[in-house]
């Protein structure tokens, strides 16, 4: 019962940390200094800006473009812009079915520039890609399902009265597949798999959000590992000590005798 109770903890704590990853559009608008840090998604961000801007107020398209670049590199510009970063994100993975736009107020925040209201609202082509919309439907219902299938196992298994020495062995157990599963769903396909699925810039947002959190996952890593590898090491010399300790069955020697 524990065996599974661990089974669905890590299905729900790395389900969890890839939704955080690859499918919360808040998330990358939260972090979108994070998210612009990364040359390829700044420049096609600033250009398509500073290109619709630059045409309609005549303005030299080289100097808009760099007035853009400059912006978006600074945290406050960055900010400014997590609105629209989140649209994309959200259009990405289909929460947001109407087209990415960017409207004057924002355009204004953008450039910096006064006149830029006047500029009539941009679309970004972001596509839609259809495998993301799926998954990002599968973790909605995955998550709560296994997170309540995690309770419900603990509960069993706290009324069977389990060994101590299994219990902590099953839980050293589950901390190794916990940390396998936290590294794959939390680094490995939003960094490769994700990027993947989509010709488009836009799909290395998940990429850029995993890399940032690569440190901390790390972290994470070394002490789920560190306490699985303590836990399996303390259940065998338990079971070793007790093996040595255990009391020997002794017969005694009677003689048999038989007459002829």
């Amino acid at each position: 019962m524990f065996a599974l109770a661990y089974a669905c903890a890590s299905l729900a704590i790395a389900g969890f940390l890839l939704q955080r990853t690859a499918f919360d559009p808040d998330h990358s608008a939260d972090a979108a200094e994070v998210v612009l840090s990364d040359s390829k998604l700044r420049d096609e961000l600033s250009y398509l800006i500073a290109d619709s801007v630059a045409a309609t107020l005549s303005l030299p398209q080289a100097d808009m473009r760099l007035r853009v670049q400059v912006i978006a590199s600074t945290d406050v510009g960055a900010n400014l812009m997590s609105e629209i970063i989140h649209d994309i994100h959200a259009h990405l993975i289909g929460q947001q079915k109407t087209p990415v736009q960017v409207t004057g107020s924002q355009l204004v925040d953008a450039t910096q520039f006064a006149a830029a209201i006047d500029v009539p609202p941009i679309t970004i082509p972001v596509p839609k890609v259809t495998s993301l919309e799926i998954a990002n439907s599968v973790l909605g219902w995955m998550v709560p399902i296994a997170g309540l299938g995690t309770v419900i196992f603990v509960l069993f298994g706290i009324t069977a009265h389990p060994d101590r020495s299994s219990l902590a062995r099953s839980l050293g157990v589950g901390l190794l597949l916990l940390a396998v599963m936290a590294a794959l769903f939390g680094y490995v396909l939003p960094k490769f798999l994700v990027p993947a699925l989509s010709d488009s810039v836009w799909a290395r947002i998940p990429a850029v959000l995993a890399d940032d959190t690569l440190p901390l996952l790390i972290g994470v890593e070394l002490v789920l590992i560190g306490a699985a590898v303590a836990l399996l090491a303390g259940t065998g010399v338990l079971s070793r000590r007790r093996s040595w300790t255990a009391p020997v069955t002794v017969r005694r020697y009677s003689e048999d005798r038989h007459w002829s």
